[in-house]
């Protein structure tokens, strides 16, 4: 008797090549760099990347998801290039730069990381390995955690300000915000210090 293989609803098929969650994830940025967050549909999204919709539901459920993994992403990306044995003031000065970095080089990054809710992979990979010199160092799990959330925190909201028109020129108009990042950043990472 020949058993008859069923596939399952949405599967990509072979020659939807190499379609994975680092093509989707770098593909969707390309659109928001081009035309903005407002541009990007999982329509749009899946004729980028020159598939049905159905195989990229396979990967991405929701736009919800969508806005997780982009987050995801960046912030995999955001340990490249920063050593992970350095002091760990100069481990959250560095990551927060790199960090700060990421997100202003993909427009409308502050309204996306508002809107996607933490990943699996962020909540046991990222946001760990972000901790992890602070823990080292001899930090209680809840302050790492505590310092290591305010520090994005203190990230997101400078870049929402800074990608935001309107409040970059009301910022600019009283100090360049480079400046005005990089004095919150030492001011936040010498409070830590002080009550640690």
């Amino acid at each position: 008797m020949e058993v008859k293989r069923v596939s399952r609803a949405g599967r990509p098929r072979r020659d939807e090549r190499g379609l994975d969650v680092e093509r989707i994830t770098t593909e969707a940025w390309a659109i928001v760099n081009r035309e903005g967050v407002a541009a990007l549909s999982t329509r749009a999204l899946a004729a980028a990347l020159n598939v049905k919709s159905p195989a990229l539901y396979w990967h991405v459920k929701s736009k919800e998801e969508l806005f997780a993994l982009m987050m995801e992403h960046l912030l995999r990306h955001s340990f490249d290039g920063v050593d992970e044995n350095l002091p760990w003031k100069q481990w959250l000065h560095d990551m927060a730069m790199r960090q700060h970095g990421l997100l202003l080089s993909n427009r409308d990054s502050g309204i996306i990381a508002t809107l996607a809710p933490p990943s699996d992979r962020v909540r046991e990979e990222v946001f760990p390995r972000l901790m992890g010199p602070l823990l080292q160092q001899g930090f209680a799990p809840r302050v790492a955690s505590a310092a290591a959330g305010g520090l994005i925190s203190l990230v997101l909201g400078w870049v929402i300000y800074e990608q935001r028109p309107e409040t970059y020129a009301f910022m600019a108009s009283y100090h360049e915000p480079a400046y005005g990042f990089a004095f919150a950043l030492d001011s936040y990472v010498k409070g830590i210090a002080v009550n640690y």
